[in-house]
This record gives C-alpha cells, sequence and structure tokens, in this order.
C-alpha cells in the first residue's frame, strides 16, 4: 500500500518541476534560462572600465534633483540581485523614485591580480568610480550604497579621513562591520586549526569560487533542504517558481576571489576584525567606522544565515549614530529575501525610497530596531 501511495505520488510530480529540479541541481542554467524569467530589468550603459570591473549608469533616463547614488556589491556573488526580476529589483525601485544610479559589476579577477586586497578596491577603484560618479553628473557628493561585503568596502570609504568628503550619505544593506561572535563562518575561520596560508598555498592567484563557496550551504543546512520541498508545494502559486529560479541561478553564480582579498577577509578582518577596531589601512591611512559623520540607513536581516545582526548593530557607535543620524531597521527576513521576497521585500523598498531622496536637512532619524 505505501509503496502504491509512493508511486502516486511520483506521477503526480509536474513534469516542469522536475526539469527545474535537473537544473538546479547540476547548476546547468544558461543564458536562455535569464532571459527566459527577464533577468536584470533595467537597461545599463557602461560609463567607464578599468581591468575586470565595469562602471554602469542606470536606466534610461538620468536627470534627478537628487544626489547620485553608487551602489558596491559584495565580492562574493554577483551584482544583479540588487536587480533580479522585473518587481523584484532594488535598482528599479530607485529609479523610480527619480534617483540617477551607478553600479559597479566587479567582473571576473584573473591570476594577475592575486594580490589585489580590500585597500585596493576601495583606495583605488571604489575611489575611482567614485570619481567618474562625479564628473558625469556634475554633483559635488555622491549617496554612497553598499551590499554585504559591499557595505563594509562602503564603510571603509565613509570612514577614510579624506575620500568621506565625496559622501552625501551611506547606505548599508546587511553589511557586517563587527566579525567576533558574527555567525558560523565567524566561529569556523576563528578556530586554531584554520590556516588561511596553508589553506590557500596551492592557489595561484585567485581562490576559487567553488573552495570558497563549499561552505555556505552549511551555514543553513535545513534551508538547503527544504527549498526543492517549498518549490513543489508552491509551484502553482503564480510567480513563486520564477523568483525561486531566479535566486537559484544568482545562488549558484559564484565569483572566484583575489588570494590577497579572500586571505585579508579571513585572517584581518574576521579573526583580527581589524576593521572593527580601527586598525585597518586604506589608502595608506587607519579608518575607523567611529568617525562617520554621515547620515545613514543600515538595513539589517533579522534571520541572516551570513551575518549576526550583532556584525551590524556596530554601527551604532559612530558619530553619525550618536547624533541621531542613522536610520536603523531590523527585517524580518533574511540576507537575500529582503530585497527580493514577498511581500518583505516591500517593506525594504519603501526605506530606501524615503532615505535616498529624503531632503538634506530632514537626514536625522532616530534609532530603530
Amino acid at each position: 500500500m505505501q509503496e502504491q501511495e509512493a508511486v502516486k505520488a511520483t506521477q503526480e510530480i509536474p513534469e516542469a518541476y522536475r526539469e527545474m529540479l535537473s537544473r538546479s541541481v547540476t547548476k546547468s542554467y544558461t543564458e536562455s534560462d535569464r532571459h527566459r524569467l527577464g533577468m536584470e530589468p533595467t537597461p545599463k550603459v557602461q560609463v567607464f572600465r578599468q581591468g575586470c570591473w565595469t562602471l554602469y549608469r542606470c536606466g534610461t533616463e538620468f536627470a534627478s534633483d537628487y544626489d547620485p547614488v553608487l551602489i558596491i556589491p559584495s565580492l562574493i556573488n554577483r551584482n544583479y540581485i540588487l536587480d533580479l526580476l522585473p518587481g523584484h529589483s532594488l535598482i528599479e525601485q530607485m529609479k523610480l523614485a527619480g534617483l540617477d544610479v551607478f553600479l559597479i559589476d566587479w567582473g571576473d579577477p584573473d591570476a594577475g591580480m592575486g594580490n589585489y586586497g580590500f585597500d585596493q578596491y576601495v583606495s583605488k577603484w571604489v575611489k575611482r568610480a567614485v570619481r567618474q560618479v562625479k564628473k558625469i553628473t556634475g554633483k559635488a557628493r555622491v549617496q554612497l550604497a553598499g551590499q554585504c561585503i559591499g557595505g563594509m568596502m562602503a564603510t571603509m570609504y565613509a570612514a577614510h579621513p579624506d575620500l568621506r568628503e565625496d559622501l552625501s550619505t551611506l547606505f548599508l544593506l546587511t553589511a557586517p562591520l563587527d566579525l567576533a561572535d558574527s555567525g558560523l563562518l565567524a566561529q569556523w575561520t576563528a578556530t586554531e586549526g584554520f590556516d588561511v596560508d596553508k589553506l590557500t598555498a596551492a592557489f595561484q592567484g585567485l581562490v576559487p569560487a567553488h573552495f570558497f563557496h563549499a561552505s555556505f550551504p552549511l551555514l543553513d543546512p535545513k534551508n538547503q533542504l527544504a527549498k526543492y520541498r517549498r518549490l513543489l508545494e508552491n509551484f502553482e502559486m503564480p510567480g513563486f517558481k520564477e523568483i525561486w529560479e531566479a535566486l537559484d541561478i544568482w545562488g549558484s553564480d559564484n565569483v572566484d576571489f583575489t588570494k590577497q582579498a579572500y586571505t585579508e577577509l579571513i585572517s584581518t578582518l574576521y579573526q583580527e576584525n581589524a576593521f572593527y577596531k580601527g586598525e585597518y589601512m586604506v589608502g595608506g591611512r587607519k579608518v575607523d567606522f567611529k568617525d562617520i559623520d554621515v547620515p545613514i540607513l543600515s538595513l539589517v536581516a533579522r534571520d541572516d544565515h551570513v551575518f549576526t545582526e550583532k556584525a551590524a548593530f556596530a554601527i551604532h557607535e559612530c558619530k553619525a549614530a550618536k547624533k541621531g543620524r542613522l536610520d536603523y531597521h531590523v527585517i524580518p527576513a533574511g540576507h537575500v529575501s529582503l530585497i527580493a521576497a514577498h511581500p518583505v521585500r516591500v517593506h525594504t523598498y519603501t526605506l530606501v525610497r524615503e532615505f535616498l531622496t529624503r531632503p538634506e536637512q530632514l537626514r536625522t532619524g532616530a534609532k530603530k530596531k
């Protein structure tokens, strides 16, 4: 009887589900899948390129009453999580709010860039991107936004004694600052047996994406095991399988790390917690995020499996927070779902639009949780 029921249940599984499952498990997605789903709906114009990274201007209409926005994405995955699907795009919402949005695409580093660490990314490349945005728009200051590790990089820029003069606001999206006791990644890398130099000794210039990302499913194994069941249970829900597949495509589209950046991430930023302690050097200067004085919006995911809220809460220690210029929100969502999932993303989009279009004289918000 049980065998008959199992056979019947198997026969009732839609063929389209089987096909999606196969593409996901084998990671056999193609460009046609991205096109079929309508991923990255916002048009983008290349306005600058240097080495492997590119600066894009988003949309087709660029006139704006506000300071331009420059987005620094994470180094870990591709930037299109910020422009995933129509209606599920943070960049789309920024454009609808009348903002002039620029986006960095870090591209694919090559082995010759192996000695480039976070200092290079921030003091050279982000600086160059900011200068280009100011030149193109004619605006004196930029609203700097950063997602995940990109948020830490944006904070480094805003903390630099000279570079901070370029900025009018800082927008942080699931950005870690205090990496001590900040989740499983911190626990794993804090052990004496985690010798990053020995682990990467065999790599020449680049740490392969598959090496770095092998641990990420273990951060939330329950979710990994349940995602195919959720897909089947919600298969007929309008829009569900499209957002599920788009997120799965993005999650499997990983990027190699430069060896120096990977080593710094583990040894300097995690194990030594150097940035939080004000000991990290950018452009030959120590940077201390506690000195940041521009208005800040920090959005934190309550159920973040990558960084705990504690990692982001440290922003309360900066000058801007002490002056009431910090808008801080903990959103009941995960690391990615707060900008892509139903319906919580709508709340996220509202907070972002209101902050980035708020008149400068009104950018003094109370601390919020």
